[in-house]
């Protein structure tokens, strides 16, 4: 078990990245096996191929393993989403959850999951092309929408509403821990894209080796982001609700 719920006022992003790895480290092998299961093996096969065909010149195969691509990443990330979600937020609670338990958890609000990452994903999308902040306040203000209807079951609506009044006042603390994410992601991943370069016969080279290893890594940054919003919807249930490990640990009963 990671540290346990208590009542507090100010919301803390230490205690968010600590919430995040703890509950890693004491679920390692669950998360790392739904890591590797929901993201990294899907995201090796399909560069593999996608890598074949170009070397071959068939850019009609490429494109079209691409758009398989999108589909299955999208539904494996639904799936992480919701096994790291209930693994994670029942770890916090001081209980633990089997990779079963979490499996159940995400097949059960999977189509929920879809529908808003679906809607979600277009808004913020047509927010950042056409301007900038309206995509980020989007972004922000339905960051925690996924553990939501993971946690609490919520439907559609109920969803997005809730997910606005949990970051509200919280929204430029966890941006801020956005930015400390995707920074340490690409400075992580310049070392670990020239090691797999190397280890697949040398820098801009496109092999079998080098494509697991990115992949692996990929999957363990995707297990750490999908851990950080869980954490962050922790922290905002703490923060805003005064949750002791009783009254949230309610949810799920």
């Amino acid at each position: 078990m990671t540290s346990a719920f208590m009542g507090q006022q100010r919301f803390d992003m230490s205690r968010v990245i600590e919430r995040t790895f703890g509950a890693i480290s004491a679920n390692a092998a669950t998360l790392l096996l739904a890591a590797l299961l929901f993201a990294g093996v899907p995201t090796a096969v399909l560069n593999l191929i996608s890598a074949g065909w170009v070397a071959d010149g068939n850019w009609v195969g490429a494109f079209f393993a691409g758009l398989i691509g999108m589909v299955v990443s999208l539904v494996c990330g639904i799936l992480l989403q919701g096994v790291v979600t209930h693994t994670v937020v029942t770890d916090l609670l001081g209980r633990k959850a089997t990779l079963s338990d979490s499996m159940d958890a995400a097949m059960r609000s999977f189509w929920m999951l879809l529908a808003v990452g679906i809607v979600s994903g277009i808004a913020i999308a047509i927010g950042a092309v056409f301007l900038l902040i309206p995509g980020i306040f989007l972004a922000l203000i339905w960051f925690v929408v996924g553990p939501v209807v993971v946690a609490e079951r919520a439907d559609f609506g109920q969803a997005f509403s809730r997910s606005m009044k949990l970051t509200e006042n919280h929204r430029w603390v966890i941006l801020g821990l956005i930015v400390i994410y995707a920074i340490a992601s690409w400075v992580l991943m310049i070392p670990v894209n020239i090691i797999a370069a190397i280890a697949g016969g040398g820098l801009g080279s496109v092999s079998p080796i080098a494509t697991i290893v990115s992949a692996v890594f990929q999957a363990l940054f995707s297990l750490i982001g999908a851990a950080g919003v869980a954490a962050v919807y922790v922290e905002l249930r703490t923060v805003k609700e005064g949750g002791g490990r009783d009254s949230v640990a309610a949810i799920f009963e």
